[in-house]
C-alpha cells in the first residue's frame, strides 16, 4: 500500500570503511508504504544501506532524515546463536514487545519448527535460525522491517510462508526494505529495484522490466552527465526498456558516440 508521504530522506549521505567509500554521497528519499530491493553482487553495499537507513551503523557523512518517528524491526542474515533455548528466546521477546504466546506459537508452527522449540539456540542450522529471526520481526512488526537475505537457508515451503506473511505487511502498509539476489523476491515482495555500483543508488527497473546499460566513448568536448558513470574508457547509464530508444536518440543528439548496449540477465 504505497503512499506519496515521505518515510526517510537521505542527503549525501556517505559511508565509509577505513579509506574505502561504500556508499558515496547519496541523496535520495524513501516513501510510506514501498517495498524496497537492494540487488547486488556480495559487498556491493546493499548491507550497509539497510543498517544506515535503520541507524544501526553511523554515516560517515551527509544527513539522514525520519520525517516521523519509527520503529524498526531487523533481520539480520546471520542470526547469532545463543545459549538458550528458541522457545525461551521467543518467550523473552514476546514480554519485551506485549505479545500475546499464542501470536508466537502460531508462527512456530508457520515456520514448521515445533519440534526444535526446545533446541539450544547455538545448536540450530543457520537456516532454522534465520526463521526464529523472522518470527521475532513478524511478532510484533513495526513501521519499518529490514531484511538481509531472508531467504538464504529456507526450505521452499518456508520460502512460500514467508513471502505469503510480507506481502500481508504490505497490504497493511508496513514499509519493507531487503538486500537479496533471488529474483523471487524481486518478483513477488518488490516495487521498486536499486543496485549499488561505486557507491551511488542506481534504480534498476520495475519487477519485470527489462534494463540496459548504455555504454558511450569518454569525449573530452563533452561534459559527464549526472546520470552516467565510469566504466574503463567509456561512461556508463541504466534505462529501461520503455525508455531505450529515447536515451540512445538523446544521447546521438548530444553527441555521444554510442559503442554498446547491453541488456541485463
Amino acid at each position: 500500500m504505497k503512499t506519496n508521504e515521505k518515510l526517510i530522506t537521505l542527503n549525501n549521505v556517505t559511508k565509509n570503511y577505513g579509506v574505502k567509500t561504500i556508499i558515496d554521497s547519496v541523496s535520495h528519499t524513501f516513501y510510506k508504504g514501498e517495498s524496497i530491493a537492494f540487488y547486488g553482487h556480495n559487498g556491493c553495499g546493499k548491507s550497509t544501506m539497510l543498517k544506515l537507513i535503520s541507524g544501526i551503523i553511523p554515516i560517515s557523512g551527509g544527513n539522514l532524515q525520519y520525517h516521523e518517528k519509527l520503529r524498526f524491526s531487523y533481520v539480520p542474515e546471520k542470526f547469532v546463536g545463543m545459549e538458550i533455548e528458541m522457545i525461551d528466546y521467543l518467550r523473552g521477546v514476546e514480554r519485551m514487545e506485549g505479545v500475546d504466546s499464542a501470536v508466537t506459537d502460531r508462527l512456530i508452527e508457520d515456520f514448521f519448527l515445533e519440534s526444535m522449540i526446545h533446541t539450544r539456540m547455538d545448536k540450530l542450522s543457520k537456516g532454522s535460525l534465520q526463521k526464529v529471526g523472522v518470527i521475532q520481526a513478524l511478532m510484533a512488526p513495526h513501521q519499518v522491517i529490514l531484511l538481509d537475505e531472508p531467504l538464504s537457508g529456507q526450505d521452499a515451503e518456508s520460502q512460500k510462508v514467508f513471502l505469503d506473511k510480507m506481502n500481508e505487511l504490505r497490504d497493511r502498509g508496513i514499509t519493507i526494505f531487503m538486500s537479496c539476489h533471488e529474483k523471487k523476491l524481486i518478483d513477488e515482495l518488490s516495487d521498486r529495484v536499486y543496485t549499488i555500483e561505486q557507491g551511488k543508488l542506481l534504480e534498476i527497473g520495475a519487477p519485470g522490466e527489462a534494463v540496459y546499460s548504455v555504454y558511450v566513448k569518454k569525449n573530452p568536448a563533452l561534459i559527464m552527465r549526472p546520470d552516467m558513470r565510469n566504466n574503463g574508457c567509456n561512461y556508463e547509464l541504466t534505462a529501461e526498456e520503455e525508455a531505450l530508444k529515447s536515451t540512445v536518440l538523446g544521447l546521438y543528439e548530444e553527441g555521444w558516440e554510442i559503442v554498446g548496449i547491453e541488456k541485463h540477465a
